[in-house]
């Protein structure tokens, strides 16, 4: 019954609704034609038509934060399992282009496919895996239903249920734990998210607190090659002050402005790299800095057509994937969709670097590393654009102890790692119950 509910609204309301969404944009400007065969349940043409290498396990990240997740776990996991076919699937074609970057060992990539019977039974078909891992809370219900069908086991690995979904899933709780009854295993990041899921109505015996897998993200590709890349790449001496904002939303980016065009008065030599969440925002960063009378930026992207960055104090960074390697420059960092109601950012890639880490109210989505760098003073929250300056300002006349700080939060994020190779063995216990490779 629950299913027959869901599908009746999906085709009612959902599909009308996904159609005037995605059309136009396929039509008018080229976005999602690269996802648009796998929406609807066309595998790559490279994609075997044999039957594949057993076990089959196939991991679902939706967009660039849980590929991030992940990451560190396919890694621990093809160790343990080296001759099992892996497959990654994405829900939109920035993660996939980042997962692609950021993970060794993937047999195949594909996108997820709308959670319509007649796409998602294209796929589980010619899939068929022993083994169904979600990251943090992708749950669709035509694609459990399918799995299980088919005998699959479904694991939720990293699982985080935000505060502003909590509410949102409490509403509908019946149904929410009709759902959560396909799934074997809750693999939650906290003692927060374990009691939310059991609330939710999974069932308590199976769930278990494993921490957050992307502490181990965050350390993994931080190195000095690394950082002496990102110097040469705009043109930056160990001493020069680089405030990042990083990840910013509409809305920061005026305030990440407005505060820069006063920092520079008192500290000339600054330089200002802001690195939008979406690169589609860029043009409204450009106009922003056109108003308030700056020097046009330097693009990150004119790197790679020749051209050098000589006097410019602001940076934008254009491309994506590459925030991480950025932060290692930074003199102080701020984390944007923070500062406006987006739930926030990622705060542990700064913090990798060893870097004092800035942030508004608005950290939902990243609950329990804000409340472990705050705990040790690695951390400060801003409530609003006035308290970012000072607090920028600050951090540039006292570097040595931003510096302090830095170290502090990345003591902490070492404590914190090791997640990932405690889920990808209970992963692989699943599918070898013998513990064998």
């Amino acid at each position: 019954m629950v299913r027959i509910i869901y599908n009746f609204f999906v085709h009612t309301f959902g599909v009308p609704i996904l159609v005037g969404y995605y059309l136009p944009k396929i039509i008018f400007s080229g976005k999602y034609r690269k996802s648009l065969g796998g929406k609807v349940g066309r595998l790559p043409d490279g994609f075997p038509k044999i039957a594949m290498q057993k076990p089959i396990v196939w991991f679902h990240a939706v967009s660039v934060g849980e590929t991030v997740a992940l990451a560190p776990v396919t890694r621990q996991f093809r160790k343990l399992a080296p001759n099992c076919t892996m497959i990654v699937s994405t829900g939109t074609e920035t993660g996939q282009e980042n997962a692609q970057a950021i993970m060794t060992g993937i047999d195949y990539f594909i996108f997820m496919p709308i959670d319509l019977p007649i796409f998602v039974n294209r796929v589980t078909d010619r899939i068929k895996p022993d083994l169904f891992v979600l990251m943090e809370t992708e749950i669709w219900p035509n694609l459990l239903y399918s799995l299980r069908k088919k005998g699959s086991k479904i694991v939720l690995a990293n699982g985080r249920i935000s505060d502003r979904s909590f509410p949102r899933y409490m509403k509908i709780q019946p149904f929410v734990a009709k759902i959560l009854e396909l799934i074997d295993m809750f693999l939650m990041a906290s003692e927060t998210d374990k009691d939310r899921i059991s609330r939710m109505g999974a069932p308590a015996n199976r769930i278990s607190v494993v921490g957050n897998t992307k502490f181990d993200a965050a350390l993994r590709s931080v190195s000095k090659d690394v950082e002496k890349q990102a110097r040469s790449i705009l043109n930056l001496k160990e001493t020069d002050k680089v405030w990042i904002a990083g990840s910013t939303h509409p809305g920061e980016h005026e305030i990440v402005l407005d505060c820069f065009q006063r920092l520079v008065k008192i500290y000339p030599e600054l330089v200002l790299i802001i690195a939008p969440r979406h690169t589609e925002t860029i043009s409204s960063i450009l106009s922003a800095i056109n108003e308030r009378g700056l020097e046009t930026p330097f693009m990150r992207s004119s790197f790679d057509s020749g051209q050098r960055r000589q006097s410019q104090n602001i940076v934008v960074l254009d491309t994506t994937g590459e925030l991480l390697k950025f932060y290692s420059v930074a003199s102080v960092v701020f984390v944007g969709g923070s500062l406006v109601p987006k739930g926030g950012q990622n705060i542990l890639e700064p913090v990798a670097w060893g870097k004092k880490v800035l942030f508004g109210p608005s950290m939902e989505d990243f609950r329990d590393a804000r409340d472990l760098l705050l705990k040790v003073g690695a951390a400060v929250e801003t409530s609003n654009g006035e308290e970012l300056f000072d607090l920028v300002a600050e951090s540039l006349d006292d570097m040595k102890h931003s510096a302090a700080m830095g170290r502090l939060g990345l003591e902490e994020l070492a404590g914190h790692s090791g997640s990932a190779k405690t889920v990808a063995r209970m992963l692989f216990n699943i599918i070898s119950p013998e513990g064998k490779a």
